[in-house]
């Protein structure tokens, strides 16, 4: 039996009670201000993340150490297009 998705309500409290504690009696102003300040803060996150030199470097490294598996894969992919192309103008498929 395939389980369901875990409501937004159920992830915040499991994951995060604090939060959920402190938000539940918010007026509409208190929780606008919240969103504005939760945007506010992912924004910094990514600023920071933008400018983080060991992170791009970690990503060049990944690309360049996962550049022959993505060139087998394209070649492998181009190839099989390619039979089954010949698949098709044979009547074999």
């Amino acid at each position: 039996m395939a389980r369901g998705k875990k409501s937004v309500s159920k992830q915040i409290q499991e994951n995060y009670p604090e939060f959920e504690a402190e938000t539940l009696g918010l007026s509409i102003d208190q929780l606008n201000n919240k969103l504005a300040s939760l945007a506010k803060g992912l924004e910094e996150s990514e600023d920071a993340k933008e400018g983080d030199e060991e992170l791009e470097k970690a990503r060049l490294l990944v690309s360049e150490l996962g550049a022959p598996y993505r060139d087998v894969k394209k070649a492998v992919n181009l190839k099989t297009k390619f039979v089954i192309g010949l698949l098709r103008e044979k009547g074999g498929a």
